[in-house]
């Protein structure tokens, strides 16, 4: 029987209740930021749409390069649909196979133009990698999925595993043996977990930031909750004596109330469809201004309001008429988000919505027969070879066949760089105990001056770049470096190592 079947229907209907009026209040109270800080009624000028308009073409017209050394792709999925991707490597190119292959997956309300910044850091390796950074489905330049759930795990899993051969196809023959790293934040680093627990042969290894481990926030939150819950008991039992347990029961409680009010806009993201469209839209796309503005932090002298807004919100009907050198073309799904920032608004929040987060990934015999290749090659190359990349992965991937202790365990070693001032997702509920949920060789690195758009704010960028560096700098076969703090600390100081394991 399912878990909701034994719960009393009237708790059900309480619950559904607070949802809904929490959610209302939440829209209300966005937008009345948005009217508090006078930015409801501003209207743009001209000036600011010629801006707009400038790069909503330099970041979607595929006929140009999005940033300097990358070029716009497409892969066409199973079902017919495309996923549009940046990478620095073009697909026609000889020998491009050389070197290691990130994968880069962005949050919300991102796209893939959310690592621009990060990819034009020094310590990006142009040209010793092999980088792709991709759209999500309902993002960016992906066609729409009406109900991303785990089909955005499906599709995720095939682009990579084709990324990862076509990678192979293009090397010499001394540069076959390559690592694969994925590098997440936000939604995509919700999706890096599910991947690095349920299908670890994708990735040697997992940098994942600002993005909350689903298992380990419920725990988390089922603690708290047992805490504050028994020691309130103990004040009801003995009212006068135990008063003091009374503030200790709100103090053990306290973190989760901090969080609820932090994931206040999920629940604003489940009212119905015309207010969560409004949401997006109202203001003159308050609600992104706002997001925008917070990933630039104190650097107000690099917040570009337009260049931020076209990057966000995807290619607009003039870059949809667009083609790539060799012919390719936006898929037909994505027009009618071009035509309304309500609609991209809404299907980008659809995520929230369908369980992509939480819902059984029931694989697709194909992900299946996939996964079961990449295991396959990984341990004919470990037994033909003595290469630790290729032996790691096949170990990693057997791991899938113990018993897990905790749910949602990661199987591939991972590298989490968590910016400490992130306003949406707090420490104290979605990171705290996430040593019990890693592999062997993980790390957890704290960014004190960081807050929840690490690809974004200047010191974090700067520190992923240069893990992504120290990851590239391996050659073929070489072990990827366990333990990255130091260098980290190198261009961020003041991070600190919070675990090793």
């Amino acid at each position: 029987m399912a878990q909701s079947d034994t719960v009393p229907i009237w708790q059900r209907l309480t619950w559904l209740a607070f949802c809904y009026t929490f959610g209302v209040f939440n829209w209300f109270l966005y937008l009345g930021l948005a009217l508090q800080s006078g930015t409801f009624f501003k209207k743009d000028t001209e000036q600011d749409r010629l801006r707009f308009a400038i790069s909503r073409d330099q970041f979607w017209n595929l006929s140009k390069q999005p940033l300097p050394g990358f070029e716009h792709a497409f892969f066409k999925l199973r079902s017919g649909l495309k996923l549009h991707y940046i990478t620095n490597r073009s697909k026609k190119e000889k020998g491009n196979g050389r070197g290691n292959l990130f994968v880069f997956l962005h949050g919300f309300p991102d796209s893939s133009m959310v690592w621009r910044h990060c990819m034009q850091e020094p310590a990006i390796p142009m040209h010793s990698a092999r980088l792709v950074c991709l759209d999500l489905p309902n993002y960016g330049g992906s066609d729409t999925f009406k109900e991303p759930d785990t089909s955005v795990l499906e599709a995720v899993t095939e682009f990579i595993i084709a990324t990862r051969e076509q990678h192979e196809d293009a090397a010499s023959d001394e540069h076959k043996d390559f690592s694969t790293v994925i590098v997440a934040h936000d939604w995509g680093c919700v999706i890096g977990y599910r991947l690095a627990a349920e299908a670890p042969q994708l990735a040697d290894r997992f940098v994942l930031s600002n993005g909350p481990h689903i298992g380990l926030s419920l725990a988390n939150k089922d603690r708290v909750l047992a805490s504050s819950s028994k020691i309130f008991k103990q004040f009801k039992e003995h009212p006068k004596t135990n008063f003091g347990c009374l503030a200790k029961s709100y103090h053990a409680i306290k973190p989760l109330l901090v969080q609820l009010l932090m994931f206040g806009y999920i629940f604003a993201f489940h009212l119905p469809s015309f207010m969560v469209k409004y949401l997006g839209t109202g203001g003159n796309k308050a609600f992104f201004r706002g997001c925008l503005h917070l990933a630039h932090g104190k650097h107000e002298d690099e917040w570009k309001q337009q260049e931020s807004l076209a990057a966000t919100l995807g290619p607009g009907p003039n870059e949809l008429a667009t083609k790539t050198a060799n012919g390719e073309s936006y898929g037909d799904s994505i027009h009618e988000r071009a035509a309304s920032v309500g609609v991209l608004f809404w299907h980008i929040t659809a995520y929230y919505r369908n369980g992509l987060a939480t819902n059984h990934w029931e694989k697709s015999l194909e992900t299946i027969a996939d996964l079961y290749n990449l295991e396959s090659e990984a341990e004919s190359s470990a037994s033909a070879s003595v290469s630790p990349v290729r032996r790691r992965s096949s170990s990693s991937a057997s791991s899938g066949l113990w018993v897990e202790q905790y749910n949602g365990s990661l199987k591939v070693p991972s590298t989490i760089l968590w910016g400490e001032r992130d306003r949406a997702v707090g420490k104290a509920i979605c990171l705290d105990g996430i040593g019990d949920y890693l592999a062997r060789g993980s790390e957890v690195v704290m960014l004190p001056q960081t807050a929840h758009w690490a690809p974004v704010e200047k010191e974090s960028r700067a520190a992923i770049a240069k893990v992504i560096s120290v990851y590239a700098a391996t050659g073929p076969g070489d072990e990827l470096p366990v333990y990255v703090t130091k260098e980290v600390d190198s261009v961020y100081p003041g991070s600190v190592s919070l675990m090793k394991k």
